[in-house]
């Protein structure tokens, strides 16, 4: 079972595209994915599957969130290993640029 993170747009933001996170959670549990877990009300979900095609992931979502919400609202799906090799392989000022920009 491979893990992923799936990065909602445009969701919960000036009150536009309200998308419950306790119901976005029982949404992805439908599509048969376990250990679903939200992030804070970003529209971000961490969730893992036995499918390892991207495509058929962020289609399945996709629809769910159109089925189950009435939104069109594009979805980035990303593998654990590949998130990982994102965050490693950054320039060295990223994340010190970034935390400076946020104020975290």
């Amino acid at each position: 079972m491979k893990r992923y993170i799936a990065l909602l747009r445009g969701i919960n933001i000036s009150g536009k595209n309200k998308v419950p996170m306790a119901e976005l959670k029982k949404g992805f549990e439908t599509l048969a994915f376990v250990e679903v877990k939200t992030y804070l009300n970003s529209g971000n979900v961490i969730f893992s599957s036995d499918e390892d095609n991207i495509r058929k992931l962020t289609d399945k979502i996709e629809e769910m969130i159109k089925n189950q919400f009435g939104l069109d609202i594009p979805v980035f799906v990303l593998s654990r290993e590949a998130l990982e090799d994102i965050l490693q392989n950054a320039p060295d000022w990223w994340c010190t640029g970034f935390f400076m920009h946020t104020g975290t």
